[in-house]
């Protein structure tokens, strides 16, 4: 209430003014003035206020004088809380009102001060009020983050009259996310792992000093991103698909796209993708492969047809789990050890037999002894190979720790080197593989072997032990299964490439069954390869050879790699990988095995051992495929600059002949009838040794455009650098002094073949006939073929070859010199009766003749006599003229005839042979006093000239013509040119695509002269 204080003073004083003088007008009048007393002034300070906290104030007092003027104004506070006060000796008070925690009062006097000195005052009273002002809240009401990033979100926030004394969040919807502090006036976290777009939405509350709140929303949009390794799935399902129950990732499909996809081909699959309930889980850029998450309840059938039709896209299936369903493939074993890889693995007990160690079967089979014998004293060039199988234990004593390098798949998806054991999950078939292909102890107590004792070993082991959850976490239950899915063995396969391995063993496959409808098996067969071409095409960039097992689904019949049979990655999988089958003791494929025209290669896999310590023996396809890959090192180990392609090529070419049981012909089982021979093989890498390998320079082609190559080069001085030899020699009675003049002579003979500065290598057969009423005599030994020397480099072993030609008789006058040219060329034996054995009177055992690939191929034909030719006689049971010489065409062999005797009927038909091969023949006298002489004419005539051809190795769908087909009668020092014409096969895409062309130029259809890679890059869309 407003106060008002007052003083009077009061001043009489009367002031008398008497006039003096008379200069005044005698008639003026005088008055008396009057006296004024001075009068305190009236003050008014103003109405008493009510105000806010923090409003700024300002008040005028007033004062009036009616005896005078006011002179000063004096502003003073009586009472209540300080304040920052202006214009105390003014009229005027100004201040702000402070912030207040509940109504305050203060009171200010005004005092007023006039002329005369007098005073007056008057107060005001202010209240003020405390005000309740909620603060504000800024936040962004919508924030973007990928997945596993961090995420910071910074609130803005004032109190315009007081401070904050509480920051508060809470998640309020989306995936729950554990975050450690919640009461900063910011928020971070990490953003979780996402196989969907999704939404998290988090509420802020703030408190100020009074209690005021107020709150905001944000929502974070966390963005699923496509992880560059492929991720785990997140547990398993079953699946009917194409009328197959599959077991398979749960929610999930994995899409493979062709190289050479384009972005815009991309960019409609990734929307295809969002627009069906699906996201990225992975995408491996080098392997062009998609990992797709399906959501809950969405088909995944329903998204693979679609995603399947659409361009670019090779293929979308599911993420099969790969493991071993078909154990009763073989139950007459005593003891069987489950393994739980797609290949089977069977241990059966010791044998009995005294040998290096229990199954050892497989070192003759393959000739591995006579190539580790070659090897004695040799140093092969540092090799890496690469196991993806499951685990190999830390103690394993077959493989030096110095070799072996261990690779295991961790929760990253990324592939680690494993330091300790890694063997908590079943290790021996990874163990069995590794021992097969690159095994070696023979210290005290131990003798291991495997086939490559000296290259370096990656294994990788994608046999992981998974929790529910797919973490591979070793604290997850003990009943949590074992689960190996197709993305395991891809991104391990990858890892194992490119952590340096150049040939790389896959024992794993479908898991159709023998139990399984044919149609069933093929058609799983075709689905597991495309599952595995775009791994097979990076193998191919990478130069890298993929070694798979066959399998054990006793499918005999499959023949077509692919779903469609004109898919161009066909040509990856025809150049840098080997399919292999298995066979038992007797060198017949065994009844498990898979086979069919897609099938490469056989190799021992019955009932082998390697020298494992408890005398156990494994049965599968796993192993066969084992002993290529050591096979293949060691060519790579005597050639490092032999291409993946090339290296597949020696060692189907070089191997021995499997003949195929009758129960698989009845079936319609074309082959594989290649069986491994490790001795062939080194003897042709050995060769290529001194092979010219012509490297162009990169040729740039995209898809349509076409260019030309040439190849220009000198034929060498020895036309070629490697020349084979093999003697073919009559052992009828009538040759018994020819045979004596060959035995006299034969130093000479190889010494003057073996001088003439080329790899020369020798073998030496015979012929009698048929030991066959009408042709020959079976008491008399007769034969219509004998292999005394397999073609080797050992002279002294082919001269003892020669020196063991024995006379037979042959009964009547024409021999069997076309079934010995059958067979010494192709050594595929003849079974007479087709019973499936080779245990008639007659028949001939299939043999390995040694023939190197990439020689020369010369075959010395001595006789006197005429030839049976079934063309003719169709009764006899051995080949006609026609067949012989298809087969010496096909294989690029030339013929020399060295004709003791008169010329007669035998001339005829040797020039018939000659003549379609390009060799010449020799008439000798009747003891073949002058065969040196002959040999050595027929040799120089083998090397005056030759004609010239191209073989496509690899890259074959990128040429389009070769010109000349053909060039002939090439002489030494002569300059050729051929003329490569290429043709564009892959469209521009995301990144520059490279591949090669392989080529082998052949002299006489056989001898590889020259080696030539063309480059080929597509480049980018940019370019």
């Amino acid at each position: 209430m407003k106060k008002t204080k007052c003083f009077a003073l009061c001043l009489i004083a009367t002031s008398i003014l008497t006039a003096c003088g008379s200069d005044k007008d005698p008639s003026s009048t005088s008055e008396t003035p009057k006296v004024v007393a001075n009068t305190a002034p009236s003050v008014n300070a103003g109405a008493d206020l009510i105000v806010d906290e923090n409003q700024s104030i300002s008040f005028t007092g007033t004062a009036e004088d009616s005896t005078g003027t006011i002179v000063s104004y004096a502003w003073q506070q009586t009472s209540g809380i300080d304040l920052e006060l202006s214009g105390l000796d003014t009229s005027t008070l100004s201040f702000t009102a402070p912030e207040v925690d509940e109504e305050q009062v203060v009171v200010f006097e005004l005092v007023a001060t006039d002329d005369g000195g007098l005073t007056a005052s008057d107060s005001i009273s202010i209240t003020i009020k405390n005000v309740l002002v909620e603060p504000t809240l800024s936040l962004n009401e919508r924030v973007t983050v990928e997945e596993n990033t961090e995420v910071e979100i910074t609130s803005i926030v004032e109190d315009s009259n007081g401070s904050i004394v509480s920051y508060a969040w809470q998640q309020t919807d989306g995936i729950i996310i554990e975050i450690d502090n919640l009461t900063n006036n910011s928020l971070k976290f990490i953003a979780p792992e996402v196989d969907f777009d999704t939404t998290l939405t988090f509420d802020l509350t703030v408190t100020d000093n009074d209690g005021q709140t107020a709150t905001s929303s944000v929502f974070v949009d966390v963005t699923n991103v496509a992880a560059s390794v492929m991720s785990i799935p997140g547990g398993s399902e079953n699946i009917v698909i194409d009328g197959q129950t599959v077991e398979a990732a749960l929610n999930e499909v994995l899409v493979h796209l062709n190289d050479d996809v384009t972005e815009a081909e991309l960019e409609a699959v990734f929307d295809e993708i969002s627009n069906n309930d699906a996201g990225i889980a992975s995408f491996d850029d080098a392997l062009k492969v998609l990992q797709i998450r399906v959501r809950e309840g969405a088909s995944e059938n329903s998204l693979i047809t679609k995603i399947g039709e659409m361009g670019g896209v090779r293929h979308a299936g599911l993420n099969t789990v790969i493991e071993s369903k078909n154990l009763s493939l073989i139950s007459n074993y005593s003891h069987v050890i489950k393994n739980k890889n797609t290949v089977i693995q069977y241990i059966a007990e010791e044998s009995t037999d005294e040998s290096l160690f229990s199954g050892d079967y497989w070192v003759k089979a393959v000739a591995a002894d006579k190539a580790w014998d070659a090897l004695q004293e040799r140093t092969l060039a540092p090799v890496t190979l690469g196991v993806v199988d499951t685990g190999i234990g830390a103690g394993q004593i077959s493989i030096e720790s110095s070799r072996l390098t261990r690779l295991r798949a961790q929760d990253n998806g990324q592939f680690g080197v494993v330091e300790g054991d890694d063997t908590e999950t079943d290790s021996s078939h990874g163990l069995w593989v590794s021992s097969f292909i690159a095994g070696h102890n023979t210290s005290e107590g131990s003798a291991v072997y495997g086939v490559d004792h000296s290259a370096n070993l990656i294994h990788t082991d994608i046999y992981v032990k998974r929790c529910k959850d797919g973490s591979t976490t070793e604290e997850c239950s003990s009943e949590s299964p074992i689960k190996t899915y197709i993305t395991d063995l891809i991104a391990g396969t990858k890892a194992t490439i490119d952590s340096g391995a150049s040939i790389v063993n896959i024992s794993w496959g479908d898991t159709s069954t023998c139990a399984d409808d044919s149609q069933v098996r093929l058609k799983s067969n075709r689905n597991w390869r495309l599952q595995q071409t775009n791994l097979v095409e990076y193998a191919k960039e990478k130069d890298v050879l993929l070694v798979y097992s066959a399998g054990n689904n006793c499918e005999k019949n499959d023949d077509q790699l692919l779903v469609d049979i004109n898919d161009i990655a066909q040509d990856a999988w025809q150049t840098n990988t080997l399919i292999v089958a298995a066979t038992d003791a007797d060198d017949k494929e065994t009844d498990f095995t898979r086979m069919g025209n897609v099938v490469n290669i056989a190799a021992p896999g019955d009932q082998m051992g390697w020298g494992n310590t408890d005398g156990s023996l494994g049965v599968g396809t796993s192993f066969s495929a084992a002993l290529v890959t050591g096979s293949a090192g060691i060519v790579k180990g005597i050639n490092s600059s032999l291409k993946a392609a090339e290296i597949k090529d020696i060692l189907v070419a070089t191997s021995s002949n499997l003949t195929l049981s009758e129960e698989s012909k009845a079936l319609g089982t074309t082959g594989p009838t290649q069986l491994l021979n490790i001795h062939s093989v080194i003897q042709t890498a050995d060769l290529t040794v001194d092979s010219v390998l012509d490297v162009k320079a990169p040729i740039a082609l995209s898809k349509g455009d076409k260019t030309t190559s040439q190849l220009s080069f000198t034929l060498p001085e020895t036309t070629v650098t490697a020349i084979d030899v093999m003697f073919l020699i009559d052992v009828s009675g009538s040759y018994t002094d020819d045979i004596a003049s060959l035995k006299e002579q034969a130093d000479n003979i190889l010494e003057n073949l073996s001088g003439r500065g080329i790899n020369v290598a020798f073998g030496v057969s015979a012929f009698s006939d048929f030991p066959i009423d009408g042709y020959g005599h079976e008491y008399d030994g007769d034969e219509a073929f004998y292999l005394l020397q397999s073609v080797t480099t050992d002279i002294d072993a082919a001269k003892t070859g020669i020196n063991n030609l024995t006379i037979y008789s042959g009964n009547d006058y024409q021999e069997s010199q076309l079934e010995g040219l059958y067979q010494a060329v192709t050594g595929a034996g003849r079974d007479i009766d087709n019973d499936g054995n080779y245990t008639s009177l007659g028949d001939i055992e299939p043999m390995n003749i040694g023939w190197r690939e990439g020689a020369l191929k010369v075959i010395l034909l001595a006789t006197d006599a005429p030839f049976h030719d079934s063309d003719i006689d169709e009764n006899y049971p051995g080949a006609g003229k026609t067949e012989v010489i298809n087969v010496l065409q096909e294989k690029g062999v030339t013929v020399f005839g060295l004709q003791s005797g008169s010329i007669g009927l035998a001339t005829d038909d040797l020039d018939s042979i000659v003549l379609a091969t390009k060799g010449q023949t020799f008439l000798l006298s009747y003891d073949s006093n002058e065969i040196a002489a002959a040999i050595s004419s027929a040799l120089d005539e083998a090397l005056k000239e030759i004609d010239l051809s191209i073989e496509v190795i690899s890259g074959e769908q990128w040429v389009e013509t070769i010109t000349p087909v053909l060039i002939e009668n090439v002489k030494p020092n002569e300059e050729v040119t051929f003329e490569i014409n290429l043709k564009g096969i892959k469209n521009a895409s995301l990144e520059e695509l490279n591949y090669e062309v392989i080529l082998w130029i052949r002299g006489d259809g056989s001898a590889v002269v020259r080696r030539v890679v063309i480059p080929i890059t597509v480049p980018t869309l940019a370019d």
